[in-house]
């Protein structure tokens, strides 16, 4: 029932953030991380603070100013230290084979975001290579649940590209479209991330 109780929120909040509905959505997407941690609660300090940023930067993305926008970005990155933290203890030799092409692909990712996003370029870079180490972290897990894990990560990947897009690159209707489908994505990033590093028991594999 837990899990059913975090789908129903992300599905409902999904649907208001495509309505660009701001007042449901300060009780929707508020209620994300907190129903996500009642359906898993985290266990390894790391990802803890994972939790803990990402709630933060839900609420201050809640906001459309480019200040919200700075205090949502650094709350994630946050979160995302906390979850390569978790992610490196699950880490074992021999499984970096895609480190090298995530980290290509995210220093990319941060180049070209970074130069679209204007006055806000350089914290955009450096959240875009935070979350490409994390990605990369994720990659290296090994045990149950690891590839739930990764997966995750992944759509992590896609849901802050999609953010971007909509932000910074596209206009008009290709921008509502790539903006509709970031929500969907990052709640369901953040359960794959969650009960996939719970399966392992929150330990080192």
């Amino acid at each position: 029932m837990k899990n059913q109780a975090y789908a129903l929120a992300a599905v409902v909040d999904s649907i208001a953030a495509a309505r660009r509905s701001t007042r449901a959505r300060k009780v929707t997407k508020t209620a994300l991380m907190p129903a996500l941690a009642v359906a898993t609660p985290p266990r390894d300090p790391g990802m803890a603070l994972g939790l803990a940023g990402s709630w933060a930067g839900d609420v201050a993305l809640l906001g459309d100013s480019d200040r919200a926008f700075r205090t949502g970005l650094f709350s994630f990155l946050a979160a995302h230290v906390g979850y390569t933290t978790a992610l490196a203890r699950r880490s074992r030799p021999g499984t970096r084979g895609a480190v090298l092409p995530i980290v290509t692909a995210s220093t990319l990712a941060a180049v070209l975001f970074g130069r679209a996003a204007g006055p806000l370029g350089r914290p955009v870079t450096l959240y875009a290579l935070t979350l490409g180490t994390m990605v990369a972290a994720a990659s290296t897990a090994r045990g149950t649940g690891a590839r739930r894990v990764f997966g995750g990560a992944a759509l992590f990947m896609a849901s802050d590209a999609l953010l971007g897009a909509s932000r910074f690159v596209l206009k008009g209707r290709a921008a509502r479209i790539a903006s509709a489908g970031v929500m969907p994505t990052y709640a369901a990033a953040q359960w794959l991330l969650h009960t996939g590093f719970e399966q392992g028991g929150g330990e080192p594999a």
